[in-house]
C-alpha cells in the first residue's frame, strides 16, 4: 500500500469535535470523520474544503465499523492522526492496531472529566503516540457549567500544535464543583 501523508480519523468529528474536523481538513488533512448522522456529514463539508472531508457514518459499536475504516485506510492511506471522543476503548485499541502498519501516527484520546480520577488502560502499538485531552468545566460566579463546543474543539486544536502527553480543557479541580 502506498502512504498517502496527512490522513486524519476524527471519531465523533461531527459534533462537539466538529471544529477539529474543519481545522484539519484546512490544514490540508484528508479528514476521515466517523458520527452517525447524514446532516451533519452535509454541515461538517459544507465548511470545510472541497474533497477534505471523508464521512464514515456508522456506529462505533457496529462492526461494520472496522470494514469502513479498512476502506478508508487503502483509500487515502494510514492515518498519520487519530482524534477519538468514545467510551469504546477495545474498538480504539482495534483501529490502532489496524492503523499500525503505517509509521509512525499520533492518537489524542479525548475523555470525559472522570477518566481523569478513574480510567482504564489502553493498548496501543508500539509506532503510536499516545496524548491524551481531558474535558472539564467551568466555574462561573456560584454555578459551574460543562464546556462548549468550541472550547473543546480548541483545546483538543491547541493539543495538536504542542504534543504534550497530557492536556486539561477547563477545570477538574474540585471535581465536586461540576455540573450536575
Amino acid at each position: 500500500m502506498k502512504r498517502k501523508s496527512n490522513h486524519a480519523l476524527v471519531i465523533g468529528g461531527t459534533g462537539m469535535l466538529a471544529g477539529v474536523s474543519t481545522f484539519l481538513a484546512k490544514e490540508g488533512y484528508s479528514v476521515s470523520v466517523i458520527g452517525r448522522t447524514a446532516a451533519k456529514f452535509e454541515k461538517l463539508k459544507a465548511s470545510s474544503p472541497p474533497d477534505s472531508v471523508f464521512p464514515i457514518q456508522v456506529d462505533f459499536y457496529s462492526e461494520a465499523l472496522y470494514t469502513e475504516v479498512e476502506k478508508s485506510i487503502a483509500e487515502r492511506g494510514p492515518f498519520d492522526l487519530i482524534i477519538s471522543w468514545t467510551p469504546n476503548y477495545r474498538a480504539l485499541e482495534q483501529i490502532c492496531e489496524m492503523n499500525s502498519q503505517a509509521g509512525s501516527f499520533r492518537l489524542i484520546h479525548v475523555k470525559g472529566s472522570r477518566r481523569f480520577f478513574e480510567d482504564e488502560e489502553i493498548v496501543i502499538p508500539g509506532n503510536c503516540t499516545y496524548e491524551k485531552v481531558f474535558l472539564g468545566f467551568v466555574i462561573e460566579g456560584e454555578t459551574s457549567r460543562w464546556l462548549t463546543n468550541d472550547e473543546i474543539s480548541n483545546g483538543v486544536i491547541q493539543q495538536i500544535a504542542s504534543m504534550r502527553d497530557e492536556r486539561i480543557v477547563g477545570q477538574l479541580i474540585p471535581y465536586s464543583a461540576r455540573p450536575m
